[in-house]
């Protein structure tokens, strides 16, 4: 296994939820941190501080990943002087559920912006300015599955998933791509904790996952050295039985800090 020592890795969407434990769980392996977020300034500002308390060095940077100019100038920004990137670890994304018959040009839009369309040319990024290193996605485990209410959400974490296998094999052996799936983690905003919970019945090991095994299963595929185009689902084998969510369709949470 790979040593993270003196390694440096970015966190899109890392400020809040999973992402956050992802980056605590790579600064104690000895990693450098650079810390995205777009508008939540303040939660990024005490994680930093947190990290700062486990090692020197972490930084922060803020950029919108749907405007272009900010997204292109990310990782080359984090370039030079001697800097180098080791890993990119694409968390940030926007969950919305939605009945295909009911889907408008501009949610359709929205949804692949972010979690495809910004997370791929993040990914294109990494390949063009970073020697070697690792790449993981953040995926769902519904890219295993067929949930017709998680609409055009559901379509584009499949792509990302494809775009993981295509880019695992072109960029083999410089570049290793990996991803992770989770199933139900966190209780996402503005849902009540019991809507979640009754959900568990569908989970084979009846219990949701844990943000800090989300961020060890990070570690594991950044660390191993062989591994690539993998999909490594993190959801109490929700995946290989099929969910029956009954979420209302209207339900919108972002994930992470686009």
């Amino acid at each position: 296994m790979k040593s993270l020592a003196n390694s440096r890795v970015l966190i899109t969407g890392a400020s809040v939820r999973i992402g956050r434990q992802i980056a605590l769980q790579f600064a104690k392996a000895g990693s450098t941190v650079v810390v995205h977020y777009n508008q939540s300034e303040e939660p990024a500002r005490e994680l930093l501080a947190m990290l700062e308390q486990i090692s020197p060095g972490h930084e922060l940077v803020q950029a919108d990943l749907l405007v272009d100019g900010e997204r292109e100038a990310l990782i080359p920004g984090l370039m030079g002087g001697g800097r180098s990137l080791n890993c990119l670890i694409n968390n940030a994304s926007v969950y919305r559920r939605c009945q295909l018959a009911n889907v408008i040009s501009e949610s359709l839009r929205e949804d692949f912006q972010i979690n495809f369309e910004a997370p791929f040319l993040l990914m294109r990024d990494f390949a063009r300015f970073c020697e070697e290193g690792s790449i993981i996605n953040i995926l769902d485990q519904r890219v295993a599955t067929v949930d017709p209410s998680a609409g055009t959400y559901g379509f584009a974490k499949k792509s990302l998933r494809d775009a993981t296998e295509a880019a695992a094999v072109q960029w083999a052996p410089r570049i290793r791509v990996n991803a992770v799936a989770p199933g139900i983690v966190l209780t996402p905003p503005g849902i009540a904790p019991e809507k979640i919970e009754r959900l568990i019945k569908y989970v084979p090991m009846a219990q949701r996952s844990d943000p800090e095994e989300i961020a060890e299963a990070c570690l594991f595929l950044a660390q191993a050295e062989t591994i690539t185009g993998q999909i490594l689902y993190v959801d109490g084998g929700l995946h290989l039985v099929g969910p029956d969510l009954q979420e209302p369709d209207d339900a919108h949470y972002t994930g992470s800090d686009c």
